[in-house]
């Protein structure tokens, strides 16, 4: 019952400290004004590809540490065959995907703000969303094949928690709810680093009154 729970909570702390993080430095680098001396040696896009996969690297390696101890732990109770292989492979997919939309979000709102506390009013959206499968991570693995979960698993940004969740349930989802989820995932991660890049390419070198999603939409219209 509580590895559905661990699973979730895994991706949860991996994604968000390093999308956390990158919003930090993107916000401290463009009112420091680093970044225009960093905007003149790489272009916009090379800067954001560039901090999203350096965070990446860091949630990878917090991910790996958590379930290496994770794994230590159920072997040292003769408890490891509760964890298949693949189950271990598709919670570092869906890290990669969850990862990408995640920082995508955090590196467009960092670029289009000036002070850590003008991001709040942008990024409270984006962590209800992915909060939302911590809310219902109970259903899931009661009934992982309700209609609840399939919905949550098939809507991204929840898609990739809800998804694990049911993954590591005692009824996993056919191989086709799996693969169904993974593509529309890919798909919105896809859409959401090239909104991430046109606003991060116009957002960087504004400054004044912090922007609404209404004027990030107009600036994507502008890149």
């Amino acid at each position: 019952m509580m590895l559905p729970f661990v699973f979730m909570i895994l991706l949860i702390m991996s994604v968000m400290v390093g999308g956390q993080y990158l919003l930090t430095t993107t916000i401290e680098e463009k009112s420091s004004r680093v970044v225009e001396v960093l905007l003149s040696a790489v272009s916009p896009m090379q800067l954001m590809t560039g901090k999203i996969l350096g965070q990446m690297g860091v949630g990878v390696v917090m991910l790996s540490i958590y379930t290496g101890v994770g794994l230590a732990t159920l072997t040292a109770f003769s408890l490891l065959d509760l964890i298949s292989p693949e189950k271990l492979v598709y919670l570092g997919v869906y890290f990669v995907l969850a990862y990408f939309i995640f920082a995508s979000f955090m590196a467009a709102i960092g670029s289009a703000v000036n002070e850590l506390r003008e991001a709040q009013s942008l990024q409270t959206p984006v962590m209800l969303t992915v909060m939302l499968p911590y809310f219902f991570w109970l259903p899931i693995t009661r009934d992982p094949n309700s209609t609840l979960s399939f919905v949550l698993s098939m809507v991204p940004p929840m898609s990739p928690f809800a998804m694990v969740v049911r993954i590591a349930s005692t009824e996993p989802p056919p191989f086709w709810q799996i693969a169904l989820s993974m593509a529309i995932t890919a798909a919105f991660a896809l859409g959401c680093i090239w909104f991430a890049a046109k606003v991060f390419r116009v957002g960087l070198l504004m400054f004044g009154k912090p922007p609404n999603f209404k004027t990030l939409v107009r600036w994507v219209r502008m890149a």
